[in-house]
């Protein structure tokens, strides 16, 4: 089971034209809109979002938003924590949009209203990103008892059974890979060596590369750096700890290289990327 955490569910209303351009979050955000029209634009695609359907955009996916005066959605915000599980974005392709039905809508309305706590502080959608510190939503999460936990990822899992029906499965992935994914996301505090993925599945060092290049489109060094930043931009939006903390945290010995290294991949220092989810 993926070890989901809900950080924020509410309404929005644009009260005038907004847009936003160069968005990134580390957790997966969740539209269903209710009146009015807006645009999503990803790397892949242009989306008109149109009353009565959900739109999804994955973790850490650049996108731009444009809203129109008139534009009401609901929203969810959702995040996975680091476990032993592969991603399930690495195992399937996602619609970006879905229609959805009567059941969503009293979801939705009835979620937001049973969980006010969720709403952001303000309904209007052009302070949508200006987002108060994500980690005191990330510590309400972790504070509430279990059944509300329960209801809470109940309501996700409902609302992704929309986007799963409608989703395809990624060419069949070699056993040997998904131990190796797994193991890398499990020890994603640790030092990695290449060659240690390559020996763990009695494969040649080449031999890896090409499994990772012809299914994941990028290389082990590469998907190691990319599992470890983006669990660092999550330790960065949750957590209060210390920037040399983080770094011990994803298996960086040298603060200095972390750093380099995630200004390198997000464009920010690990410092004005926590600033700027403030």
């Amino acid at each position: 089971m993926v070890n989901i955490c809900v950080l924020n569910a509410g309404y929005a209303q644009v009260s005038q034209h907004w847009e936003g351009k160069g968005l990134s979050s580390p957790f997966a955000r969740l539209y269903y809109v209710k009146e009015g029209e807006g645009t999503i634009c990803t790397p892949e695609t242009k989306l008109t979002m149109k009353p009565g359907n959900m739109y999804l955009v994955p973790s850490f996916m650049p996108h731009s938003m444009m809203c129109q005066s008139g534009l009401g959605f609901y929203y969810l915000f959702v995040y996975e924590r680091y476990g032993t599980q592969s991603d399930i974005f690495d195992l399937y392709s996602f619609p970006y949009e879905v229609e959805a039905n009567q059941a969503i809508d009293l979801l939705f309305e009835n979620y937001c209203n049973y969980y006010p706590e969720l709403t952001l502080p303000y309904a209007s959608a052009e302070d949508f990103y200006a987002h108060p510190s994500y980690r005191e939503y990330a510590i309400r999460y972790a504070q509430m008892d279990r059944a509300q936990k329960m209801q809470l990822q109940g309501f996700v899992w409902i609302v992704a059974s929309f986007f799963m029906a409608k989703a395809q499965k990624i060419e069949e992935m070699d056993e040997r890979l998904l131990k190796v994914i797994d193991y890398v996301r499990e020890n994603v505090g640790k030092v990695i060596e290449t060659e240690t993925l390559a020996n763990m599945v009695c494969l040649t060092k080449s031999h890896l590369e090409r499994l990772f290049r012809e299914k994941l489109g990028t290389s082990p060094l590469q998907y190691i750096l990319r599992t470890k930043i983006q669990c660092a931009q999550r330790l960065l939006m949750t957590t209060n700890y210390s920037i040399h903390v983080i770094a011990h945290e994803v298996g960086f010995d040298d603060p200095s290289y972390f750093i380099r290294v995630f200004r390198q991949k997000i464009g920010f220092t690990p410092q004005d990327y926590r600033v700027n989810l403030k």
